[in-house]
Parts: structure tokens; sequence; C-alpha cells
């Protein structure tokens, strides 16, 4: 009989079907404002042997099952000391010797607090793969959103990842600067891309939480949220300002308004401004239409406004939304659909 394996409840989208092993509970800054996942959790480090001994339990329970990857959770597992990381890592290859990929999430202060021999060490164990949530390259956003980093450390951590031979994925955040900051949002990101020049640039729209101190901001207005067209302006600077190198631009989560914007920079990249402005380009009805049909997950694609019976049902949604609400805020509306999705 085996005891409970304790399982983390948070992974990026890309590691759904990877083995998950927690070697951390929580998020050890958990103080930005925008982010509600471990606020209810106290951070604390899994004791070494019960990690060991869930990797034990789960290839004895996945016996004959060949993982690619293997998932470090929770919130940072860069946070550990390199000692420590190295011997999970030993008992991942030892247990899982098919693995191909061990990723983490990490943040861009823990992996400047690595050096890099540490950096090629773990890499070399089979750490291969970081998921740094940036969310930005503004240092007055970071200050805004309490990120505990500045820009010049996103850029050195990225770096400090590439140069140590792992694969870097960092996280943005569209819209997380509200009306107020959109463009400097849009540049100075791109800006910290362009140096790093990451594997992964994963977009997420940003869902300002209710309970978020974020939200407190917008209540008092010095944050303003942006329409789900004004996030996409955003995005089509953004992309303008990426330069042409060999990262690929990930759009895989359903908070994002138009999924089919993803590719290569080098050779996708007009192709995914193209798909931006065909949808700034539609009539102020039909654009709305597919706001509302997209975040009531009727359309997926901008072309599933071709399809009549999909159409139809949008249509439906959007006149008893009106019904209810004739001064429905479709801004407020949106961010509350989007927020309910992370």
């Amino acid at each position: 009989m085996m005891k409970n394996i304790e399982i983390g409840s948070i992974r990026p989208p890309s590691e759904s079907e990877s083995l998950l092993v927690r070697v951390t509970r929580g998020c050890h800054w958990n103080k930005c404002y925008f982010c509600g996942l471990y606020k209810s959790m106290n951070f604390s480090m899994r004791p070494i042997e019960d990690t060991i001994q869930d990797i034990k339990e789960q290839a004895a329970l996945y016996q004959g099952r060949k993982f690619k990857s293997c998932f470090l959770q929770d919130g940072d597992a860069l946070v550990l000391k390199t000692d420590y990381l190295l011997r999970i890592l030993d008992a991942l290859n030892k247990y899982f010797p098919d693995l191909e990929y061990i990723t983490s999430y990490a943040r861009a202060d823990s992996i400047t607090r690595k050096s890099p021999v540490e950096l090629q060490e773990l890499r070399q164990a089979g750490l291969n793969h970081l998921y740094c949530g940036m969310e930005t390259g503004s240092d007055k956003i970071l200050q805004l959103i309490n990120k505990g980093f500045h820009a010049d450390t996103v850029v050195k951590s990225g770096c400090m990842a590439k140069d140590a031979g792992m694969i870097l994925s960092e996280f943005i955040l569209l819209g997380i600067g509200g009306k107020e900051h959109s463009e400097e949002n849009a540049i100075q990101t791109a800006d910290a891309l362009n140096m790093i020049q990451p594997d992964f640039i994963r977009v997420h729209a940003t869902g300002i939480k209710p309970e978020s101190k974020m939200w407190e901001f917008v209540q008092e207005g010095s944050f303003t949220l942006q329409s789900e067209e004004e996030i996409m302006i955003e995005q089509k600077l953004f992309l303008e300002k990426l330069l042409e190198m060999d990262s690929y631009y990930v759009n895989e989560h359903i908070i994002n308004l138009l999924l089919e914007i993803r590719g290569n920079l080098r050779t996708d990249k007009l192709e995914m401004l193209s798909a931006i402005n065909k949808f700034l380009g539609l009539p102020e009805d039909e654009k709305l239409l597919f706001i509302v049909g997209r975040r009531l997950n009727i359309f997926f694609m901008l072309d599933d406004l071709k399809k009549p019976k999909q159409y139809q049902k949008a249509q439906e949604c959007m006149e008893k939304i009106l019904q209810k609400n004739p001064q429905v805020d479709f801004t407020r509306l949106c961010n509350y659909v989007r927020q309910s999705q992370i």
C-alpha cells in the first residue's frame, strides 16, 4: 500500500503530460500584487527524504510508462540549495532514466543567486528547462506589481540560464501596466527579451482578480483596465518591437484572445501581425461579437466567425447580455472572465 504522493496544483500548460514532483510548497516570495495562486499557503521546503520517497513511489506506480518530462513544483525550485536539488535530480535520473527534460519555475532573483558553475551543474544533472515569470521588462511596472526585482535582474537571469545551456521560457503579461503604462509595457518588455533571446516567449493576457491588491488600484482609479482591443493593440506593438530571433512565441493559454498568434519570430512574425491586423480591422460590431464569443468559448479562432452555428450562438448570448444589462461594461466583464480562468 503506497502512501499518498504529494502533488501541487500548479504547473505550466505545456507540462500537462509531465511527471509532477513537489519539492516545495507555495511561493517563497508570494507578495506579487496580481497573483493569488499561493496566497492561502505558507511556503515550506519539503524534507528531501519525502521528495525522494515520492519519486520512488511514482516509479512503482507508473511502472512501464515513459515520461518525457518532469516538472518540479511549486513556485520556484531554484530557491533550494544546489546540493539539495542535485540529490533530487540524481533520484529522478535513477528512477526515471528515460526523462528528456526536467523543468521548474524559477524567479529571476533565484537564478542570479546561483553561480554560473552551479547552473551548469544543475543543467548537467538534468535540470534543462526553466520557466521564468518576468511578467514585464518595465521597472515602473515591476514596482507597481511588487514583483521583488528589477528589469536588470530579469535580463541577467535570462542570460545566465541561456549561458548554462538551459532551455528558457519567459512568461509575459499583456495589460499588466493598465492603460497608464501600456506602451511602456510593450516596448520595454520587448527590449528585455531582445537581449535575453529566450527559447520561448509565453504570452498571457492579464486578468485582475477582485481579491488582489491590483484590484484596489482599479477601484481607486490609479490603474485603468484595458479593453480586449486595447490589449491586442499592446500585443501588436510588443510583437513589432521583438527582433526576428529564433524564439517561439507561444499563445497557448485559454485566457488569450487570439490563439492563432503563435510561431517562430524568425519565420512567422509577419503572419502573426497579420492575424492581429485582421482582428483590429473587423467592423466594430463583429469585433465585439468575436470578443464576447471568444470569452464564452464559442469562438476560438477568428475564422470561427464564418461558422453559422457558432456565429448565431454568439449573437444569442450577446442579446441575452444586453437584455440583462444594456449598459454592460464589456471591459470589466471580459476582465472578470479572464481572471476566472487563471
